[in-house]
């Protein structure tokens, strides 16, 4: 049986060159309710505290969107908010070397998988627009109403949960037959993911992503390249 192919892609500084959380949020503000951006000095004090390592990512990201947002984001609101701002980053901020290789893994028939610590609300409409198949990203409960709440729904979707989620993506997705995995990052926080792929890239430029990817035996991708990878 051939084996299922799967396209593991991180989203932010890989997929789009901009990290994505705190632009929304400010990008949201500014859209929606400009005076939260009064809001900014509490914002930069969350920031500075998650910084310090005063809490970690589970209190700094739920704190940070109910600062900018509000207490609750209804359903249509979300929805709307979630296909702007992905029409405002995509393509724009899709490196020209990302594009290639999503149009290379797709046109060799790899399943694309999003797998992103950004909120899935957002994160998922930005997967949308590059035409991938799923997403794994962090999960926020919803009130009865439905309305998106800034709690989250289990733990952030980094580093070790990652890569359980996305391992419990491929034993519900990709459990007929043996799967040939490539994984694309630009962080070493996704070694545990990385692990689980037959092919990992590590995304950056310079000589120091090429040692660094050569130290963990990944293989170095520069995505403002713009010529396709040749894998190994």
């Amino acid at each position: 049986m051939a084996p299922v192919r799967v396209a593991i892609y991180d989203l932010d500084r890989t997929v789009l060159r901009t990290p994505t959380f705190t632009l929304f949020l400010l990008w949201a503000a500014w859209r929606e309710a400009p005076w939260r951006l009064l809001l900014l000095p509490a914002l930069a004090a969350l920031m500075i505290g998650y910084a310090l390592r005063l809490y970690g990512r589970d209190r700094f990201k739920p704190a940070a969107i109910r600062l900018m947002l509000g207490a609750r984001i209804a359903p249509k609101r979300a929805e709307a908010l979630a296909a702007d701002f992905a029409a405002w980053r995509v393509p724009r901020d899709v490196p020209p070397g990302a594009a290639a290789c999503i149009a290379r893994d797709r046109a060799e028939g790899y399943r694309l998988l999003m797998a992103s610590a950004a909120p899935e609300f957002y994160a998922g409409a930005i997967a949308a627009a590059l035409g991938f198949d799923a997403i794994v990203a962090s999960r926020h409960q919803r009130d009865a109403a439905g309305n998106w709440l800034p709690i989250l729904d289990g733990q952030n979707c980094y580093g070790e949960e990652k890569a359980r989620r996305v391992a419990e993506w491929l034993a519900a997705n990709a459990k007929d037959g043996a799967v040939h995995i490539r994984a694309y990052s630009d962080h070493v926080s996704d070694a545990p993911t990385f692990a689980l792929a037959s092919e990992a890239w590590l995304v950056g430029r310079g000589d120091k992503f090429v040692r660094l990817a050569a130290r963990h035996g990944w293989q170095a991708a520069d995505f403002e390249n713009t010529s396709v990878i040749e894998t190994r």
